[in-house]
């Protein structure tokens, strides 16, 4: 049996809203954590990202857990997310199209899962140190992988704010990208957090805030985070997990997660 520590801070920042949306749900053997991030530059960015994340919760809640095809799963729901949250802005005349980025991890049989659109991220910490984290759909991401910039440049260069995929909008749903990790260990940790957050503070950060509990250092941390970013703070959310016992046992019909 797998049991987990949770933790969860949504900040409004110095904005009129807060079009941050995010949940940590429970389905059975499985933990499904999303964050989504309403793009302020499009009308309607706090219902599209709601939006999205009522679809993946919809869906989740429907399934039979563990769930088969984790990283299926995955791409089907965030396409039908991308249909109904460009359905949005149709029903208006003139019709407009509200974008969000997502975010999205499945965990369950000792496993993690996730797919995301846009630049919200996932970090993955093991042993201290920032062990994944997700590559952003925008265009000084390409810019850093092809090592024309460095991350720090990235937070400051004018085309920061540029997504290139997302859900919501007049095109074709985009490529979802995915990703894995197996057998999980103690104290491996999963954040998820919009751009407010990581535009501001290192996420790795965590680590050094000492033996405390997750919810406490989410907190701590989203709240240096829109101190950091003041007077122009953007919505700060921060989601996370972490692991307090893996699942050791061998019989896949006994596991279950605890929270």
């Amino acid at each position: 049996m797998i049991k987990f520590d949770r933790g969860c801070a949504s900040r409004i920042g110095n904005r009129v809203m807060n079009q941050d949306r995010g949940c940590i749900v429970e389905n059975g053997e499985s933990l499904l954590i999303l964050v989504a991030d309403g793009m302020g530059g499009h009308q309607g960015g706090e219902l599209a990202a709601q939006e999205a994340m009522d679809c993946f919760i919809e869906s989740f809640n429907q399934q039979q857990t563990p769930v088969k095809n984790p990283i299926l799963f995955l791409e089907v729901t965030m396409r039908e997310a991308h249909r109904k949250v460009a359905l949005i802005g149709l029903k208006d005349s003139p019709p407009h199209y509200p974008r969000t980025t997502c975010v999205v991890c499945l965990i369950q049989e000792n496993n993690a899962y996730w797919a995301h659109l846009g630049d919200s991220r996932l970090y993955m910490m093991r042993d201290g140190q920032t062990n994944i984290r997700t590559r952003d759909h925008t265009y000084i991401e390409e810019l850093f992988q092809n090592e024309v910039i460095s991350e720090d440049e990235m937070l400051t260069h004018p085309m920061r704010n540029y997504v290139t995929y997302c859900l919501g909008g007049p095109n074709e749903a985009p490529p979802v990208s995915t990703g894995q990790i197996k057998d999980l260990k103690e104290n491996d940790t999963f954040l998820l957090c919009s751009d407010g957050m990581w535009g501001s503070l290192d996420v790795g950060n965590i680590n050094k805030l000492g033996d405390i509990s997750i919810d406490n250092a989410i907190n701590r941390m989203a709240e240096e985070a829109e101190r950091i970013g003041h007077p122009s703070s953007d919505n700060v959310t921060l989601m996370g997990i972490r692991v307090v016992k893996p699942d050791t046992t061998n019989n896949e019909n006994t596991r279950e997660i605890q929270t």
